[in-house]
């Protein structure tokens, strides 16, 4: 994995009823990344036309519980080999409420990298807790760069306690394939912790993370994220802390 697409993929977006007081229809999400060589701030948000509702299990997987349509945008400046470079990108998420499908779309910029990619995508929710996804990626004269295919499970061990499990496949038009999967143990409503693991085909390099997330109220949520990344020409340990506000 090369270090120039390790750091994109820090870029990439990721990205009803209940206790009234506790429903938003926006969030906003910051972090700061500090590594030997890399300087990384990230500001973003999602606006959803529905408002989110927040009582149907951790307050971490609302939106992915609640399955709203959205518009999402991030900006992204990070310093790496003594460069300054901003990013940004913009999208959005359909949902056809009541049949289980939804659409994404979302256009990405780096400035100075001539990297500009459209994704276009969709997912089927096979049930409440339970969706499978496709993505592809193209880049600025539309040609064809890749697809990926991902699944997300949300597991109810009893009361407020929670489990996820992702995984997802990149294949990408011009380089190896990736494998990621990840896993959030929640101990209640407001706090996980979880892990992380990315590797390419080859198994020569790799990404593994340790993260926790806590919502201190219903409104606002801090994070800290420890990655160890092994590529072919380096390695680095990456410090990350965020904060999260929905309103």
């Amino acid at each position: 994995m090369k270090k120039m697409t390790y750091i994109a993929s820090l870029f990439a977006f990721g990205l009803s009823s209940g206790v009234a007081h506790a429903d938003f229809n926006t969030e906003l999400n910051g972090s700061v990344l500090k590594s030997d060589d890399l300087k990384l701030f990230a500001l973003g948000g999602s606006y959803y036309f529905d408002q989110v509702n927040t009582n149907k299990g951790p307050l971490a997987e609302a939106t992915f519980l609640d399955q709203q349509s959205s518009v999402d945008a991030v900006f992204t400046r990070f310093d790496f080999d003594d460069d300054n470079v901003n990013a940004w990108a913009i999208g959005g998420t359909y949902v056809l409420q009541g049949t289980g499908l939804y659409l994404n779309a979302a256009v990405s910029h780096i400035n100075g990298y001539s990297a500009d990619t459209y994704n276009f995508g969709g997912g089927y929710y096979l049930s409440r807790d339970w969706a499978v996804s496709v993505n592809t990626e193209f880049d600025k004269d539309l040609n064809y760069q890749g697809f990926s295919l991902g699944s997300k499970k949300l597991f109810n061990l009893g009361g407020d306690t929670f489990v996820s499990l992702a995984g997802e496949y990149t294949n990408p038009d011009q380089s190896d394939d990736s494998f990621a999967v990840s896993s959030d143990f929640y101990l209640n409503r407001n706090l996980s912790v979880g892990l992380g693991y990315q590797w390419a085909d080859s198994f020569s390099d790799g990404v593994s993370s340790v993260r926790s997330q806590w919502f201190i109220n219903d409104k606002f949520a801090v994070s800290a994220e420890v990655t160890y990344a092994d590529y072919d020409n380096g390695s680095d340990t990456n410090y990350m802390l965020g904060a999260t506000m929905r309103f």
